[in-house]
């Protein structure tokens, strides 16, 4: 019998399930994609919507002024459209209309430089030379965030010195004829009565090159493009006219116009008939050429002052009017001002031979200016404490600015305004003489400073002597312009002022009440903080072992006989003045200091360079100019075994084997300080 197997229920029930979720699954997937596509066609419309109205919405604004940011979007793609399709006629309409809208002032500004140049015989200076920011109209200031970098750039413009051009057409005199044959006996004749090859110079160009006597490192130096523009001061009396105006005429050719605020001439009452109506003539054609007379004369000093008063610059640029600057002499003197208006500058000073005409130069950019007892100005070494600031601080060390005790004569620059807040010059000052010492101290000790500018070189006629009298007080002017100095700044410095040129102990120079009153005003430091921490290699009295008169037990004593005011003199020897003269008190005068340095009132002496005593530059490292006194001996010492001897044969000061018994050994001194 056969028998058939119950049907598999749990088969049956597993395809059920199976087919049910393939079902369910479907449907899901199938209500998915429909979810898919219906938002997809939602946002799809809503995009379309949205642009559709966006682009209504902005067309409605700008038809009525009312969206803004689209409004300037708009103005700036045209104004870009309109840039990209402008012509260069359109460009030079605009630039037509822009002249249009200067200003007068720059108008005539660029006309009175372009006279300037074109009555020199020069090309009218090139865009790109002349190194100077352009006035900018008023602007919208930029978003916070963006950076104007064009005036970034303009504000860190720097400029090298400025330097003229060459090979000129030649200008003279229009009365010389310069074809004639040489007359030398009218040369000759010149050269006495004027101090000065006058009869060279009227035959000389004008407008000559001068020599670029710079170190080759001062071509590299750049300087800041917005410098104060300068009145250059030329006062005269008396002097020859080509000289004259060929200091005029170089100071336009070498400088910068727009550094050039003026050329002020100031006539001192000459008398000459050539500085009248001739001079006149010849400066016609110079607007920048301003000449004033006084009605009287002054002298040299008063003239200075009031021909400040005339200027107008906001620099004040003195200048003797026997000189020739140099290329590239005018941004050095302008720029520390420009950094500090309290900073004086003073230019390097080149020698102009006085019979030739020859620009002979000078080795200036290794000297400072010091002072001395007398009073008088002196060219003395760089000390190593600007030497080590200067290459600390100066890329190009060798011609980096120095600061100077002193300045010579009456070449340098100073803001105009603070020349009058520091009172000017002292206008009871006679003719000549002292005033720049005077002003040098004052400029220290009343909060300024002063710099030596070896990049700034001026030639200057170096005269056999002065043209012109003292007014009558030749024999007294100067020294009672160094007493008003002294009796005004020297404090308790004076007295040995006084040791030094007893003569002036009672001489009467004037009212003193207002130079006082301004040295109050100014709140200005004493005598003995100008020497402590300007120059400090000029010894104060209470650094000294002894003065005056240095006496051998031979009755003789040291006698520089003026030789201290150069190097390589000799230290001689001569008779003792009981009453001296005010020469002899000075050329007797010597001293030794507690640093061991054997002295007159310039130089150290030196014995370095042969067994006879020289002067020489005092260096302070000791060696040659180290001289020991011996109070036991009375014995001056180099050395264990030399000593300074005085040689009566040869009537100088010598070194020689110690030997206590030489009379011409055994020192006294006039003042002697207790060394303790």
């Amino acid at each position: 019998m056969v028998t058939l197997d119950k049907p598999n229920t749990y088969n049956s029930t597993l395809v059920s399930r199976i087919l049910s979720n393939l079902k369910h699954s479907c449907r899901r997937d199938y209500l998915r994609k429909r979810f898919v596509i219906r938002w997809v066609v939602i946002l799809v419309t809503i995009v379309l919507l949205v642009h559709y109205f966006g682009e209504s919405k902005l067309k409605f604004d700008v038809r009525f002024g009312e969206h803004h940011d689209h409004d300037r979007v708009v103005e700036f793609k045209r104004h870009v459209h309109q840039e990209q399709e402008d012509t260069e006629e359109r460009k030079q309409k605009r630039h037509v209309h822009q002249e249009q809208e200067d200003t007068e002032e720059r108008k005539q500004k660029r006309h009175d430089d372009m006279l300037n140049n074109l009555a020199q015989g020069l090309q009218p200076p090139k865009q790109e030379n002349l190194g100077v920011k352009e006035e900018k109209k008023e602007e919208v200031a930029p978003p916070a965030a963006i950076v104007p970098v064009k005036e970034e750039v303009k504000k860190r413009e720097k400029i090298h010195a400025f330097v003229g051009e060459t090979n000129l057409p030649p200008v003279y005199l229009d009365y010389i004829d310069v074809n004639q044959p040489w007359d030398k006996a009218a040369e000759e004749e010149s050269k006495t009565k004027w101090k000065v090859n006058k009869y060279l110079s009227d035959r000389t160009p004008l407008n000559r090159d001068t020599k670029d006597g710079r170190h080759e490192t001062c071509s590299r130096r750049e300087y800041q493009a917005d410098l104060p523009a300068a009145s250059v001061v030329l006062v005269f009396y008396n002097e020859a006219l080509s000289v004259v105006l060929r200091t005029a005429f170089t100071v336009l050719k070498e400088s910068r116009p727009n550094l050039i605020h003026e050329i002020l001439l100031y006539d001192d009452g000459s008398t000459n008939d050539e500085l009248m109506a001739p001079l006149e003539r010849h400066i016609a054609a110079y607007p920048k050429i301003r000449l004033v007379r006084a009605k009287e004369r002054g002298g040299l000093v008063k003239a200075r002052l009031y021909a400040s008063r005339e200027a107008r610059g906001e620099v004040l640029l003195y200048l003797d009017a026997h000189c020739e600057p140099t290329p590239g002499w005018l941004e050095p003197l302008l720029e520390p001002i420009a950094k500090d208006r309290k900073t004086v500058t003073v230019p390097s000073l080149d020698a102009i031979n006085w019979v030739t005409l020859d620009y002979a130069g000078a080795d200036t950019i290794y000297v400072i200016g010091g002072v001395n007892w007398l009073m008088n100005m002196l060219w003395a070494p760089i000390p190593e404490r600007e030497k080590e600031r200067r290459q600390k601080e100066d890329p190009y060390p060798i011609t980096a600015n120095l600061r100077t005790a002193s300045m010579a004569g009456g070449l340098f620059a100073m803001d105009r305004q603070y020349f009058k807040e520091l009172g000017e010059y002292d206008e009871g000052m006679g003719v000549w003489g002292g005033e720049n010492m005077e002003l040098s101290f004052r400029i220290w000790m009343c909060g300024g400073s002063m710099l030596f500018i070896p990049c700034s070189k001026v030639g200057h006629i170096f005269r056999a002597a002065h043209p012109y009298d003292f007014m009558g007080n030749n024999g007294d002017v100067v020294s009672k312009n160094y007493v008003r100095t002294a009796r005004v700044w020297f404090d308790d410095e004076l007295e040995f002022f006084y040791k030094i040129r007893p003569q002036f102990r009672d001489l009467e120079v004037g009212d003193l009440s207002e130079r006082h009153a301004l040295r109050e005003r100014l709140q200005c430091n004493n005598y003995a903080w100008f020497i402590r921490n300007v120059y400090p290699e000029l010894p104060l009295e209470r650094d000294l072992v002894a003065s005056g008169q240095f006496r051998t037990d031979g009755d003789l004593c040291m006698d520089t006989r003026g030789g201290d005011l150069a190097e390589s003199n000799p230290l001689h020897l001569g008779q003792c003045h009981n009453a001296p003269t005010p020469n002899s008190a000075s050329n007797r005068f010597m001293m030794l200091t507690k640093d061991n340095r054997l002295m007159g009132l310039n130089y150290c002496c030196d014995s370095g360079f042969s067994a006879e005593l020289q002067f020489r530059k005092c260096h302070l490292q000791g060696g040659a100019q180290k001289f020991e006194f011996d109070p036991q001996t009375r014995l001056i010492r180099q050395g264990e075994s030399r000593c300074v001897m005085g040689d009566t044969s040869k009537q100088k000061v010598v070194m020689a084997d110690c030997d206590p018994s030489n009379v011409n050994q055994l020192w006294t001194f006039e003042y002697y300080y207790a060394t303790t």
